[in-house]
């Protein structure tokens, strides 16, 4: 019984630190999106938005699943954003994933 409860805990350390990972890449590459256009823009936010969506598989809650919804939406948007805008964008979508990440 004590093996088994030391076992969840350290697969629980493991998770919650793999998604503390993922978030700080996450916000990296956001301010990388914001700077970035066309093609590479693209391929980044299709990434990000991957990223995202797995983040979320590993959470089953609906209220997780049409945030992830919304921040991939924004992403999406950032894309096709540029200068000024777009770091607004990528600062707004960094704090989606913040509060996201709070609720988990």
């Amino acid at each position: 019984m004590v093996k088994e409860t030391e076992t969840e805990k350290k697969e629980t350390g493991k998770k919650g630190f793999n998604i503390q990972e993922k978030v700080k890449k996450l916000g990296d590459d956001i301010d990388i999106l914001a700077k970035k256009t066309g093609d590479e823009a693209s391929k980044l936010g299709k990434n990000i938005n991957g990223e995202i969506k797995s983040l979320s598989g590993e959470i089953k809650s609906i209220d997780v699943k049409d945030e992830v919804k919304g921040i991939t939406g924004k992403v999406e948007k950032l894309v096709d954003t540029t200068g000024e805008s777009a770091r607004k964008l990528a600062s707004d979508i960094k704090a989606d994933i913040k509060k996201l990440m709070d609720k988990i």
